[in-house]
């Protein structure tokens, strides 16, 4: 008997190998799947119209839900990482980024408008 387990044991897969521990998931959840399935064609339930307004709607709020869960579990686990917004840097360089935003926007607007920026070299200025 040793020695058929012996020959057994160098038959047998990894069990802690990524790719069985992934083939197993696929498996069981596919068999779960045909057995839910076969469950609710034997009872005579059927399943509920997707494309029913109120199927929508719930499917939509239970997405949004589980976002905003998953996000705020995100944000939660990343917090060290995150920039303080109350810091002084972080403000000197958002008022840079805004001014350079501002300033580009209007010189769009003006080009768009048809009215030349004033020469800042003339000697009129």
């Amino acid at each position: 008997t040793r020695q058929m387990i012996k020959q057994h044991k160098e038959i047998m897969p990894d069990l802690n190998c990524a790719q069985v521990n992934d083939a197993t998931l696929k498996i069981q959840s596919a068999y779960r799947g045909f057995k839910t399935r076969k469950e609710l064609k034997e009872s005579g339930e059927d399943l509920p119209d997707l494309k029913a307004a109120d199927v929508v709607n719930a499917t939509i709020k239970i997405q949004s839900a589980y976002k905003g869960f998953k996000t705020r579990q995100m944000i939660k686990q990343h917090k060290e990482i995150m920039p303080d917004l109350n810091c002084a840097q972080v403000n000197d360089a958002t008022l840079k980024i805004q001014s350079a935003y501002r300033g580009f926007k209007t010189r769009k607007e003006l080009k768009e408008s048809g009215e030349d920026l004033p020469d800042l070299k003339a000697a009129d200025v």
